[in-house]
């Protein structure tokens, strides 16, 4: 079984637009990282961009875009959700990482070389081990995602599971996806669905539900040879903060105690 990343990169160029021959796609715009080119989807559509420098797949969402590159020393950059690079920079030296996600005040990732989960804060530094996730061998997952309620979910590589996890490392719950190479995991926010590619079938993408329900197919012809290792949902524009919860909270028990006082 392939445990090697095969890393072909797309040539850069002026933002491109085309449309799928899939099913309905995603509901949000599902954001991926391809090295030389970021690519962005929704519903039928997609668009990409390129990258500032080589080797951008990792990226976080909330917001705006932040990737890192996926080996040795170099600066990740920051991108507006229109693909445009900002200017602001991400300095590290990095040891394989492809996927990454954030729950808006950590950015995580998974070490290829030793399956470690690692956590940053959200300008990638301040790198911390989490957990390992099975036997810590090298090529063993890929994938992450926050699950928007306090956990993570990852992918294999060299098998087919999709795994969730506590930020604490407590497996809570799998499921078999039929095929290998997991690529681009990523939770869609507004639907609590899961989204993921592979490097066996580029250009197309799987929607599962949580419990491992297939629910769609999208395949991008002119994605075929886009590595898209990296993918995510924007965080901020489905998950409201906190203290915005809270005020609907209080704002909703305001009205019920007005309608029982009539």
């Amino acid at each position: 079984m392939n445990k090697h990343l095969n890393l072909l990169f797309v040539a850069g160029g002026i933002l491109a637009t085309s449309t799928s021959f899939g099913q309905m796609g995603p509901n949000s715009t599902y954001y991926l990282g391809a090295g030389n080119n970021l690519w962005t989807i929704q519903g039928t559509s997609d668009a990409s961009a390129p990258t500032v420098t080589n080797g951008e797949f990792n990226l976080a969402v909330d917001g705006d875009i932040r990737t890192t590159q996926f080996r040795n020393s170099g600066d990740g950059q920051q991108y507006t959700l229109g693909l445009s690079p900002t200017g602001t920079t991400y300095s590290g030296t990095w040891s394989g990482i492809f996927d990454g996600t954030t729950d808006g005040r950590s950015n995580y990732t998974i070490d290829w070389d030793s399956s470690r989960v690692l956590s940053y804060d959200r300008n990638w530094q301040g790198e911390q081990t989490m957990f390992t996730l099975g036997g810590g061998g090298s090529g063993e997952y890929l994938g992450i995602t926050y699950d928007g309620s306090g956990g993570l979910y990852v992918s294999q590589w060299n098998g087919g599971m999709i795994e969730h996890y506590t930020m604490g490392g407590q497996l809570l719950g799998s499921f078999d996806t039929g095929f290998t190479n997991l690529t681009a995991l990523a939770m869609d926010y507004s639907t609590g669905t899961l989204w993921v590619g592979s490097q066996q079938h580029q250009g197309q993408f799987d929607e599962y539900t949580t419990s491992g329900t297939h629910l769609d197919t999208v395949i991008f012809g002119d994605m075929v040879v886009a590595n898209t290792l990296g993918g995510e949902f924007d965080l901020g524009s489905a998950v409201p903060e906190p203290a915005s919860l809270a005020v609907l909270g209080f704002g909703a028990l305001a009205l019920l105690r007005r309608k029982r006082a009539k």
